[in-house]
């Protein structure tokens, strides 16, 4: 009888020692499968969601952007309002977040209107954007890890659109491949003032078309930036960028002499 439950013992522990676990395994496996749910979650990303007064003031910029909202022209806040079928808050927030920004400008007792710039202006606006992309110039050349596939790839569109296609979509590309290379920087400052610069330049560069003699000229000086940055040749990569800025320039200073009147920007 003793030996029966001597045995029973022996059995239950060899049991217990074929089903335990070393000290620590469990914990170990605990951590484990919390690292792998921590990694998971690392590859969300968060929610973002934009105020109704950011969601206007971008429908405005796209609208500058986009030539529908012409130099001179006012906003009214209540006929904007009626159209986006919000309240008159959010709308006026968006005026004058727009406001400060540089892009409307506002006149007091008469309201908010897109901005007349002349020729002072124009000099400017692409002295400043100068500034800002021959930063980015520098910065793109100096970095290890420098992606210019972007940058690329409007190019191609570019050199595909001039064959044939209508300046417009030439124009639009030209401010693409501009943003590109400042958003390549990933300076989230260089890349807010170079957006208003941007879109200020908006109808100047539209005013090239009658600078111009052929959209080939334009599309090279973007292949010879573009060809500059990728042989990381510092020096003619400003050169390159100072020269299209002060030729975009002095062409628009020429149009405003001919025509007599302030080249209006959106």
């Amino acid at each position: 009888m003793s030996s029966k439950t001597e045995q029973q013992s022996a059995n239950h522990k060899t049991a217990a020692s074929q089903t335990s676990e070393p000290a620590g395994t469990t914990l170990d496996r605990a951590k484990s499968t919390d690292g792998q749910r921590a990694s998971m979650i690392a590859t969300f990303e968060p929610v973002r969601t934009e105020s109704t007064a950011g969601v206007i003031a971008t429908q405005i910029r796209d609208a500058l952007m986009a030539g529908t909202l012409g130099p001179g022209s006012q906003l009214a806040e209540a006929e904007l309002a009626t159209v986006l079928k919000v309240s008159r808050g959010p709308v006026r927030e968006a005026l004058q977040r727009l406001v400060q920004e540089g892009v409307l400008t506002e006149v007091r007792n008469r309201g908010v209107f897109v901005p007349k710039f002349d020729a002072d202006d124009v000099t400017d606006i692409y002295l400043s954007r100068r500034a800002i992309e021959s930063a980015a110039v520098i910065a793109l050349i100096d970095s290890e890890t420098t992606d210019t596939q972007a940058l690329e790839r409007v190019l191609r569109q570019m050199n595909a659109a001039v064959k044939g296609a209508h300046w417009s979509t030439v124009a639009g590309l030209d401010g693409e491949f501009h943003h590109q290379l400042v958003k390549a920087t990933r300076s989230s400052r260089l890349a807010r003032m170079h957006d208003t610069l941007i879109l200020e330049s908006r109808i100047c560069i539209l005013a090239l078309e009658d600078a111009y003699q052929a959209t080939e000229e334009l599309v090279e000086e973007h292949n010879l930036i573009y060809s500059a940055i990728q042989a990381r040749d510092k020096p003619l990569a400003l050169r390159l960028i100072t020269d299209h800025m002060k030729d975009a320039a002095q062409r628009l200073r020429v149009l405003l002499e001919i025509k007599e009147e302030p080249i209006n920007l959106s």
